[in-house]
């Protein structure tokens, strides 16, 4: 994946396409680069030729240096750099998505535009990063994203008018790491809707109108690190809602409505490191859910309408058994309680309540363990070349910072930032069987030494 950080190379990338003369895929003042007609620095035995012919000669080597590795054009009103291919088109009010976008290019972004509508065919194969976000998108084309193999990430965020996303939106992606798809309008997730989508490992939902999701709705996402689900309007979460998720270190579910959550909700999540269940509806947490989480390691369950009674035991007992990093936890009823702790209960403050159903319990142990000794088949997962394929969670992680945009400390993860610019340079380099767009007008000169043993013949 490529590191979209900020600016980090030496210099600037020549653009290709550049105003005032100079040849495409040749900056000005570059080696190289032609002016006017004249070929002065050419020589190769044209001094003794006649003025006509000379010309003639000059004119048919600058044709084969040029035609050969003669660079796209640039669309109008972009910005396009040779190394790596990118096409910058960004704040340009465009209500659509420009034509004449190069092939080959690895990067687009068209990012802070009005486009509103996104169809197949637009996009070329060998595009790696896509920007989308801030448009006006209110409708996505069967197979707009169908044929881009080499895709990682996809930024869809902050399109307000994105409503609906067919099923087979995103089928075909197996390289996609990283999908954004927050602050548009969507209510709901069409089940299958990330099917396939074995390399991903951040997703970005938060800031909609989501109001339920669905089991299994993440089944296939083996290899998904980061769950950001938060600012929308779920009220439940279901016993299969997480599963499949075996990777899984932070899953942000603050600022929802949820006042019920199944006790086996969270069962798998035995990578889980962060979880925010803050400013939500809850009362309790019955059947301790939070058990199933043996990494866990930064709560957050403020802001909730906690019930000090006898519905808190299982969490209050699961708090002295755990050493975990929380937020406090305050009391809002009974009112003797109001504005306690549930951390600090006494257990007396439990005399009176019925006990625990045991053999419930130990049923629930055996079905842990169940799938803890039943879960551990290979997921073949698709990834950047070079690196492992094999089991869920051996796919490394892309570096947090290429992806993971909230920018805000881990104690509020509520708002936006500003995205960085597009940066200069790919860290990595083009893959092997990529051809620089810069690099083909070298190969014209290979065949100037057979282009002087026929001027002779002119």
């Amino acid at each position: 994946m490529e590191l979209l950080g900020p600016e980090r190379a030496r210099r600037q990338p020549a653009p290709w396409g550049a105003p005032g003369g100079a040849l495409p895929g040749v900056p000005r003042g570059a080696p190289g680069a032609v002016r006017g007609s004249g070929c002065a620095g050419l020589g190769w035995g044209l001094r003794g030729a006649a003025p006509g012919r000379g010309r003639l000669a000059a004119l048919l080597l600058v044709v084969l240096a040029w035609v050969p590795g003669g660079a796209p054009a640039c669309p109008a009103l972009c910005t396009c750099y040779v190394s790596p291919p990118t096409v910058s088109c960004q704040a340009n009010n465009f209500s659509s998505v420009p034509a004449g976008l190069p092939p080959g290019a690895r990067r687009l972004f068209l990012q802070n535009n009005v486009i509103r509508a996104l169809r197949a065919g637009t996009f070329g194969p060998s595009t790696v990063t896509l920007w989308l976000y801030s448009n006006n998108i209110s409708s996505i084309q069967p197979g707009t994203f169908r044929h881009l193999p080499a895709l990682e990430e996809l930024d869809l965020g902050d399109n307000p008018h994105l409503r609906v996303l067919a099923p087979d939106t995103f089928h075909g992606l197996r390289r996609l790491q990283a999908l954004h798809l927050y602050r548009c309008q969507l209510a709901s997730l069409p089940s299958g809707i990330f099917r396939g989508l074995h390399s991903l490992q951040y997703l970005y939902l938060q800031e909609n109108g989501l109001l339920y999701l669905q089991d299994d709705l993440f089944a296939d996402l083996a290899n998904l690190s980061h769950l950001f689900l938060h600012g929308n309007r779920v009220r439940a979460l279901s016993e299969g809602v997480f599963r499949g998720l075996p990777s899984l270190d932070r899953l942000l579910l603050h600022a929802n409505r949820l006042a019920a959550v199944h006790r086996r909700a969270f069962r798998g999540l035995s990578r889980l490191t962060i979880l925010y269940l803050f400013n939500n509806s809850l009362a309790a947490l019955p059947g301790d859910p939070l058990a199933a989480l043996p990494a866990l390691q930064f709560l957050r369950l403020n802001a909730n309408p906690w019930a000090c009674d006898c519905r808190a035991r299982p969490l209050w007992a699961w708090f002295r058994r755990t050493r975990v990093s929380s937020s406090p936890v305050p009391c809002a009823s009974p009112p003797q309680r109001r504005g306690t702790d549930l951390r600090h209960l006494r257990p007396q403050d439990f005399d009176g309540c019925p006990e625990e159903d045991e053999d419930e319990e130990e049923e629930e142990e055996e079905e842990e363990e169940k799938d803890e000794g039943g879960g551990g088949g290979a997921v073949a997962v698709v990834g950047t070349p070079g690196r492992a394929l094999g089991r869920p969670g051996t796919l490394p992680a892309a570096p947090p910072s290429a992806f993971y945009r909230d920018g805000l400390p881990p104690h509020d993860l509520r708002g936006s930032q500003p995205r960085p610019p597009p940066p200069s340079r790919d860290s990595r380099g083009p893959p092997e069987d990529d051809v620089p767009l810069a690099a083909a007008p070298r190969l014209a000169p290979a065949l100037l030494p057979l282009l002087a043993l026929l001027l002779p013949t002119l």
